[in-house]
């Protein structure tokens, strides 16, 4: 009978074990740092919660930041996520396990607003092309990178305060006042690599480009268009309020 009973015990007892095992490998993708404003997430189950701070998110949520919102979240591999306002990500694939590089895998979709990232293990150990953040207009893969993505639509009031007309001049079919819509990124540190149905660009510090969509090869840009003035640097990230444009004077937001 004792015996039995052990039997039944060391069952439970590895049953728990791989119970928790699974538990921690499906795991949470990120923990938020901070947030302000009303930014929520849906789950893959359709759910919708809001986020505050110390809130998880999982791989396959939808993080949303509504208007005059952001939000910072740092990623269990130790990479580090914000979000500006009016801004729509999905964690489509997400795993990191210290102990099996090779199974690395990190996707994000940057379907509408902007984003600053700043890479962790992923994509610096193992398979350097595990790390992905895909959007409308190209897919960007990292090497060790700071980088900033803006999605700018026909008339958006963000990019035409922001943005220097002296370098809009120089992107290809711009009308004249007029922000192209597309996607624009900037590059701090170390480098990405944009690519999409028309080809490849490397771009590497300090550089910026433009990408209208995904049938348009990626070009770089003469200068940095503005990403500067809505990512600023605050340490090494920016602040939330820098991101909501709380601190910064009146003139900072003029077009130049």
């Amino acid at each position: 009978m004792k015996a039995v009973w052990s039997a039944v015990n060391l069952f439970w007892v590895l049953a728990f074990c791989l119970l928790a095992q699974a538990t921690w490998a499906a795991g949470e993708a990120a923990v938020v740092l901070s947030v302000s404003g009303t930014v929520a997430a849906q789950g893959a189950n359709g759910k919708i919660r809001t986020l505050a701070k110390d809130s998880t998110v999982d791989s396959g949520d939808v993080v949303t930041t509504e208007k005059s919102s952001a939000a910072r979240l740092r990623f269990s591999d130790g990479s580090t996520v914000i979000l500006r306002p009016g801004s729509r990500l999905v964690i489509e694939k997400y795993r990191f396990d210290e102990g099996h590089p090779d199974a690395d895998s990190a996707v994000l979709n940057l379907v509408k607003g902007g984003l600053r990232s700043v890479s962790g293990l992923v994509g610096k150990r193992g398979n350097k092309d595990a790390y992905l953040t895909r959007t409308p207009a190209a897919n960007i893969g990292i090497r060790g990178t700071d980088f900033a993505l803006l999605l700018c639509e026909q008339g958006d009031a963000t990019c035409a305060v922001a943005f220097k007309q002296e370098v809009m001049d120089a992107i290809p079919g711009r009308i004249q006042g007029e922000i192209p819509a597309g996607l624009y990124l900037a590059v701090f540190e170390g480098m990405i690599i944009a690519g999409n149905r028309a080809g490849e660009k490397l771009f590497p510090a300090v550089k910026a480009g433009y990408v209208a969509n995904f049938d348009t090869l990626p070009i770089e840009l003469s200068d940095d268009p503005g990403m500067g003035l809505l990512f600023p640097i605050l340490g090494n990230l920016p602040g939330l309020d820098d991101l909501l444009g709380e601190g910064q004077s009146q003139g900072a937001c003029l077009v130049r």
